[in-house]
């Protein structure tokens, strides 16, 4: 019997076949035995032909579907109660993984039990300028800080190990750990938006570490930008929303009386000026995106107050 660690490796995904099969095949290209790997994809209700094109160009692969969009925390959980690794790797659709990610990700939470969650450093698709090394957040104020964003990987010398709050994206975390404790994506309060933020705490209150391990690289395809959430009115909804339930949940009581008082309203102001006036779309687009924001938070204030 190998002893090499069987990994899971999950994928919602929406509406984005061609960067999903992109994604699919850096993984099959990479350097972890492919018979140690177990591919698991979940189609959260796509219309673009997904489910039919992916069970037809990739046989070996695992792939569940929703009837109707039940956002990423359900499909995560799916594919998690569907797995059977030793490790299960949570990422995004739109991603590249290097040949040697998986296996350095592995290999490192091998070597450290102390460490719960292993994520890669993440870089923009088709650069070496940094997405994310890792998460800083203010506990009071929710200012929340991507390590080493914008610099590029060539002009800056990274730590080998980074720790960090949470992780966005991409994470491997152990099996056996997020089972035995029911650690699962929370579907009623962080359906989408911060979902990831309380899985990762979740596993830090059981003592563990969250790091990132910067010699595993991943390329992100997302548009650079210096605010993201507000793509459509769901996840604008949800932004401003769970902001709000994530603070509640694990700050201290003075702390969250600082945060609702001052900073909420602070952070308000702040994206709703730029939904309404650094915003491209059209002003209709962005007065239901304005309203869908005002409407998290105040659904955020009466799941909290």
């Amino acid at each position: 019997m190998s002893t090499t660690p069987l990994v899971s490796i999950v994928i919602p995904t929406y509406n984005r076949k061609k960067k999903l099969i992109r994604l699919i095949n850096s993984i099959l290209q990479s350097n972890y035995p492919k018979s140690r790997l177990e591919i698991i994809v979940v189609d959260d209700g796509s219309t673009d032909g997904t489910y039919e094109d992916i069970r037809r160009l990739f046989p070996q692969v695992k792939i569940f579907r929703n009837e109707v969009e039940k956002f990423p925390s359900a499909s995560k959980n799916i594919g998690l109660k569907a797995s059977n690794g030793d490790y299960i790797l949570f990422i995004d659709d739109d991603n590249v993984v290097d040949t040697h990610a998986i296996k350095y990700l592995v290999d490192y939470l091998e070597r450290h039990p102390e460490v719960g969650v292993c994520a890669p450093l993440t870089l923009y698709y088709g650069t070496d300028t940094i997405w994310c090394a890792g998460v800083r957040r203010s506990i009071i104020t929710s200012k929340t800080i991507y390590l080493y964003t914008g610099q590029k990987l060539s002009e800056v010398k990274l730590p080998e190990i980074m720790e960090s709050g949470d992780f966005p994206n991409c994470f491997l975390v152990r099996s056996r750990l997020v089972k035995n404790h029911n650690i699962l994506f929370d579907e009623e309060r962080f359906p989408m938006h911060y979902e990831e933020s309380n899985f990762h705490y979740r596993i830090k209150k059981l003592g563990y570490k969250a790091v990132c391990y910067s010699k595993a690289i991943v390329w992100h395809d997302v548009k650079r930008s210096r605010v993201t959430g507000f793509e459509t009115e769901w996840r604008t909804y949800f932004t401003a929303r769970n902001r709000l339930l994530f603070h509640k949940k694990y700050s201290k009581w003075w702390q969250f009386l600082i945060f609702i008082l001052i900073f909420n309203w602070l952070f308000t102001l702040y994206y709703l000026s730029i939904i309404l006036f650094r915003d491209e779309r059209s002003f209709k687009e962005r007065i239901r995106i304005a309203k869908a924001y005002l409407k998290g938070v105040i659904e955020g204030l009466r799941w909290t107050l």
